[in-house]
């Protein structure tokens, strides 16, 4: 049997990774996004940074899947199929503008925008109108050019979710499955790149323990969250996304 995909053999890594998933899906379960903001810097001390991506798509998909699943009689199949379209166009555009992009400065300026964005709603926004349907569009192709860009544009469904889908879990559903497509989208790419075998599957079944624990952790979170609660934690994550943009381009930069 193939080893796991770690860069020690010791067992401090596999209880890092457990620990930083278990937080990560935590997350990932109260809001729908954020598993890759919290688990992919860290993630990248224990195994090759590489395979950091595919890792959490896998993890994504099947956790993302679940979630939409149980909930699906709350699922909004008309916001749902509104972002798809754009989201897949918006995924092969990210993935073709990653080969002939400076990423460093793209990622500082996406990243002043998102947290500029989170830190207005988190102040409260006056006068200002929810989204129209045809803006769904536009959202979903955002969000799956940071998609292929970053590995991560989930925050952008759900700020278009949260307007039109007052109801919690409404929108965790919604979100669940278009976080699923999204990331078997991407998947799709990272396999016909060569980015996933035997060992990153073997290595995301053993630590997929990590990722239920998580989201139940999440669950139990939830039960004690209030609405505004969790549009609070929402928009801070929002803020939390565009920063670790602005670092990864500094990162870039130096």
């Amino acid at each position: 049997m193939p080893a796991l995909l770690f860069s020690t053999t010791d067992i401090s890594a596999l209880a890092a990774a457990f620990a930083i998933l278990v937080v990560a899906y935590a997350i990932f379960s109260l809001l729908g996004f954020g598993s890759a903001l919290i688990a992919s810097t860290p993630m990248a001390w224990v195994m090759p940074v590489s395979r950091v991506v595919p890792l959490l798509a896998l993890l994504d998909a099947v956790g993302s899947l679940q979630r939409g699943y149980q909930a699906r009689r709350l699922i909004d199949r008309s916001s749902l199929g509104r972002l798809v379209p754009g989201m897949l166009a918006g995924q092969l555009v990210g993935v073709s503008l990653l080969a002939h992009l400076p990423l460093d400065i793209l990622a500082m300026l996406l990243g002043l925008f998102v947290a500029g964005y989170g830190l207005r709603e988190l102040r409260g926004r006056r006068g200002s109108a929810t989204p129209g349907q045809g803006a769904a569009w536009l959202y979903g192709a955002f969000g799956g050019v940071l998609g292929g860009l970053f590995g991560s544009g989930g925050f952008v469904y759900a700020t278009y979710l949260q307007a039109h889908l007052p109801g919690r879990e409404a929108y965790r559903a919604t979100q669940a499955v278009m976080i699923a497509l999204s990331t078997g989208w991407r998947i799709a790419l990272c396999v016909a790149a060569g980015l996933i075998e035997e060992r990153l599957l073997l290595t995301a079944l053993a630590l997929l323990p990590a990722a239920y624990l998580g989201m139940a952790l999440g669950r139990h979170v939830d039960q004690r969250l209030s609405g505004a609660g969790f549009t609070r934690l929402l928009n801070l994550f929002l803020v939390a996304s565009g920063l670790a943009l602005i670092g990864r381009g500094v990162r870039q930069v130096l």
